[in-house]
């Protein structure tokens, strides 16, 4: 009696086993394929190195008169309060032409005061939100003030020579990276996440996070 049944429900198990098989392959075909290079992502024609081997390094190109960057800062304050220890994440500021590089300049002397963390947030407000341009010295001596930075230590440090090779450095990534819009992260050196139909704002993140998991395994310790 005992070997009439498991000769019933053998193959009846092999069967389960079979399927179970099948429709964990299938999932997994289906993460693997959520995102897809040329569509989702481009794969950098230039990789460059990261500043930090042992985390995946995700870089924001941005401009402060973006309105779409504008959009995308909120979704990177929720995503950066959750952020593994494993991510290295920073911005660098697009530099097309002048009123980019001046609000690069802008960008980069907050960095050099150690406030660009309280200046970001505001300069987008400003700009978006208040209409204005942040773009004359005598309104950018005024502004840097209401950071408690003095006129004189404002002009010192946005003409310094740090503040001058920091946007040497911005532009050169522009280049080597053929950044044609913003925002675009750029992930571990290889990868180029933009906006898109394929992609909106507020999917970018998941983009991101998609080729971070790619990238998790070539971390040297």
């Amino acid at each position: 009696m005992n070997q009439k049944i498991i000769r019933f429900f053998l193959p009846l198990t092999l069967l389960i086993l079979v399927s179970c098989s099948e429709e964990t392959a299938k999932k997994s075909d289906l993460v693997k394929d959520k995102y897809q290079e040329g569509v989702h992502f481009e794969l950098l024609k230039n990789p460059s190195a990261v500043r930090n081997s042992t985390k995946v390094e995700v870089v924001e190109v941005f401009w402060f008169g973006c309105n779409h960057c504008y959009a995308l800062e909120s979704y990177l304050t929720q995503w950066k309060r959750d952020m593994p220890a494993d991510i290295d994440f920073w911005k660098s500021h697009a530099t097309w032409n002048e009123i980019l590089k001046i609000h690069a300049r802008m960008f980069y002397t907050a960095r050099a005061l150690g406030i660009d963390k309280q200046l970001v947030p505001a300069a987008f407000n400003t700009i978006q939100t208040e209409g204005r341009s942040l773009t004359g010295n005598s309104e950018l001596e005024y502004y840097f003030e209401g950071f408690g930075v003095e006129r004189e230590k404002y002009k010192s440090v946005s003409s310094s020579f740090g503040v001058k090779n920091a946007l040497k450095q911005a532009d050169q990534r522009m280049k080597q990276w053929n950044i044609t819009g913003v925002p675009t992260l750029i992930v571990n050196g290889k990868y180029k996440v933009s906006a898109s139909r394929s992609v909106g704002t507020d999917r970018l993140l998941d983009v991101v996070d998609f080729l971070i998991e790619k990238e998790r395994i070539y971390l040297t310790n």
